[in-house]
């Protein structure tokens, strides 16, 4: 078995992936939303039998609080949860930005005081009492251009290729991380929208009557995602039988490309699933992204919360451009801004379909596994 759960994350993401065996499966969580999210995926856990509760991979994406604040609340900042065992944390910390390592040794890991500038915070206290990145030898989880991206291997041959960020992404984010690590570890009791913050994005659907309105849509010139905590994202593809899933943080759409081109030379990548980067942004989903895949399932992650994402624009460019007939855009809940879509004179005009998870447990989706290809 192979089953995503694109859980309710707010503006965030936390996504649950389960495969092997359907009464003992092997679990990974990415990212966990923000700190309210959190406090819900620890009650999924503690709901789980000891046994269950080990999760083969931890990633926090990058250091935005909608995707690491949950973990704080759930893992780093709460009391140990009975069995819980991680096996490995996927996270670039201070030290990776430059390429660096931290301690590997067992016995180092509560001795080492954390550097950088989320010295004393919480958690990257806890992170140096796990397996951080031990895949990767306490180095940076990352794409070497001009290299073989890195592909590691789990349980049952379920294999994460790193599609991103590259050491220049990592990087360019030094100058800023203090910054950025402030506002996503050291303000614990922010709101989920934070005071004074400006909401963002369209306030009405898209004026689409026309056949070419949707493309006219697609084809508006906007300027890309230029955060570097974005351009710092961990961006995966997941191979398990036979099924493949690109799961893109908030990543930038000409990385992605990069990457993608990478691991499968020029040709499109045959994909089950694509977890677009961004939530949805027009700044992070472009036309080149759309078209280095074939893919018929766009899952977007948010409730449309700050920002009042997925923008029309990204949803038009995945509608006109995709290279499978009739694509499912799929949503983890449903939302004002992504029920804009669920229109069937648009759906008819535009041939695509959409797909709605639940307000409370989010979208469940279960692929069919080839077992010969594993």
């Amino acid at each position: 078995m192979l089953e995503l759960n694109l859980l309710p994350a707010r503006q965030g993401d936390a996504i649950w992936i389960r495969w092997g065996d359907k009464d003992a499966p092997h679990q990974m969580l990415i990212d966990m939303g923000t700190e309210q999210i959190g406090k819900r995926i620890r009650n999924k856990i503690e709901a789980l039998p000891e046994d269950q509760r080990v999760i083969d991979l931890l990633v926090v994406t990058h250091v935005d609080r909608d995707h690491i604040g949950g973990i704080l609340t759930c893992l780093a900042e709460a009391a140990p949860i009975p069995g819980v065992e991680i096996r490995d944390v996927w996270f670039n910390g201070f030290e990776h930005l430059k390429g660096g390592t931290i301690a590997q040794d067992e016995n180092d890991f509560l001795n080492v005081e954390p550097r950088g500038p989320a010295q004393g915070e919480k958690f990257t206290k806890w992170l140096r009492t796990q397996h951080w990145n031990k895949h990767f030898d306490g180095g940076p989880v990352r794409r070497i251009p001009g290299e073989e991206p890195v592909k590691a291997e789990f349980h049952d041959g379920l294999t994460l290729t790193v599609l991103g960020p590259t050491p220049d992404r990592l990087e360019a984010f030094v100058d800023t991380w203090k910054e950025e690590v402030k506002k996503a570890l050291e303000k614990g009791s922010l709101t989920e929208v934070s005071p004074g913050l400006e909401i963002r994005g369209a306030k009405t659907p898209p004026n689409l009557i026309e056949q070419q309105d949707l493309k006219k849509l697609a084809d508006t010139d906007n300027p890309s995602d230029h955060s570097e905590a974005n351009g710092s994202s961990i961006a995966l593809l997941l191979e398990y039988g036979g099924r493949r899933i690109i799961l893109s943080g908030d990543a930038y759409s000409d990385d992605l490309v990069a990457g993608i081109k990478a691991a499968n030379g020029n040709e499109p990548l045959k994909i089950d699933a694509f977890k677009l980067p961004h939530h949805g942004s027009k700044k992070n989903t472009f036309k080149p992204l759309v078209e280095s895949v074939e893919c018929g399932r766009w899952l977007f992650s948010t409730d449309g919360t700050q920002f009042r994402h997925p923008d029309a624009e990204a949803l038009a460019r995945v509608i006109t451009y995709s290279r499978v007939r009739t694509p499912i855009v799929s949503f983890n809940v449903p939302s004002k801004y992504n029920r804009w879509w669920d229109n069937d004179n648009w759906k008819e005009m535009y041939d695509y379909q959409t797909e709605y998870g639940e307000k409370q447990g989010g979208l469940h989706l279960s692929f069919d596994i080839d077992i010969e290809s594993d």
